[in-house]
């Protein structure tokens, strides 16, 4: 397989003065094991037949890159982390998304379709992943390995081009439009750290004290964690999050008892007596109200059967996964939108996904909005 290696500032400047607006094919490979942020080790691209692989270890300043992929079409597969990566590199994503595994799903190819299953599906090529989980910062990179990276972007034109002429033929080209710019929209949402805490488990176990104290501690983890680019589960364990709102220690030997790791204790354990006893002392009428459960909502069950079976009917006529309308996920933001908000707090809310776009015109007017 030929494709260009770029190594050099000098390099990078020739290629990008190359690109024209066709189509650009991107993939993306990286290591996320200890860090917040992935670790970029390579970029894949391709356009107009060329590949070209731009190591990013090897050149200082992939600003110019970032900026060339402005107004660009841009083609990938399962893009979820990878608009990730270009975000947090390029901050924005202003460029249009063609995902070809969303295109897959509206063809009801399958709802998470791989890379290698859908060249196999579309091109009858067999393609080699037996290095997706090779160290793609440590160099020098194998012959094997750049092989198997420049094929991720090989096919992407060649499928979009198949899938594109089906969507149009199945009138789902302007839904699968639509889809791909939901994904660039939610993908450009900041986290609010005051809600860090919501995505924790158990949190309908907890007391309004408990709420206020896992609702700080998951705004500090998420903080600390930034701030020193480390996982979130390596400065404090979401589990010792709810110990600690549960039990609200009050000094190093409560700590101890609670079985947190030693690294917890020695390097974070000051700052989390110091946040529990900040809690302790606010007015109790401050305190975050008590998290329910939608499971604990006498409807919740006969509903969701419900909207389930509105939701397979919609499915089977449109020939669509009933993954891609609406996962249970879906569902629940939907209840949680329509049962624990009240009027003023839904026209103030974002809308969910279900009452919005494609997914409202198929099948969520039929529901109480």
């Amino acid at each position: 397989m030929q494709f260009e290696m770029i190594t050099t500032q000098t390099q990078l400047h020739d290629f990008l003065a190359t690109l024209d607006n066709s189509p650009l094919c991107l993939d993306t490979e990286f290591v996320r094991t200890r860090t917040y942020v992935a670790r970029l080790g390579l970029l894949q691209l391709s356009q107009n037949g060329k590949i070209t692989l731009i190591d990013p270890i090897e050149v200082p300043d992939l600003t110019p890159f970032w900026q060339a992929l402005d107004n660009k079409a841009c083609i990938l597969h399962a893009s979820s982390e990878d608009l990730e990566i270009i975000r947090q590199h390029k901050g924005d994503l202003n460029f249009t998304l063609f995902d070809t595994q969303i295109a897959c799903s509206f063809l009801n190819l399958g709802a998470s379709l791989g890379y290698a299953k859908m060249v196999e599906t579309l091109q009858g090529v067999i393609v080699d992943k037996g290095e997706s989980r090779t160290d793609w910062c440590k160099r020098p990179l194998s012959e094997k390995q750049v092989n198997y990276a420049a094929a991720d972007v090989l096919h992407l034109t060649p499928c979009l081009d198949k899938l594109k002429a089906q969507l149009v033929e199945k009138k789902m080209y302007e839904f699968f439009q639509q889809e791909c710019q939901t994904t660039l929209d939610l993908k450009m949402k900041k986290q609010d750290p005051e809600k860090a805490y919501k995505s924790l488990n158990n949190l309908f176990k907890l007391d309004r004290q408990g709420v206020a104290v896992i609702q700080k501690l998951a705004k500090w983890r998420l903080q600390t964690a930034q701030a020193r680019d480390l996982a979130l589960n390596f400065v404090v364990k979401a589990d010792h999050l709810w110990l600690l709102a549960h039990y609200r220690p009050t000094s190093m030997e409560d700590l101890r008892r609670l079985s947190l790791a030693p690294n917890e204790i020695r390097i974070h354990g000051k700052a989390i007596l110091a946040i529990i006893d900040a809690v302790n002392d606010q007015d109790a009428k401050t305190y975050p109200p008590l998290v329910s459960r939608l499971v604990d909502f006498p409807a919740y069950k006969k509903t969701l059967k419900a909207m389930r079976e509105v939701i397979q009917q919609c499915a089977e006529k449109h020939q669509l996964p009933v993954e891609l309308i609406a996962s249970k996920r879906v569902i629940n933001e939907y209840l949680s939108w329509s049962w624990k908000l009240d009027d003023e707090q839904r026209k103030i809310a974002d809308k969910p996904k279900l009452l919005t776009g494609w997914r409202f015109e198929l099948v969520g007017f039929q529901f109480k909005h």
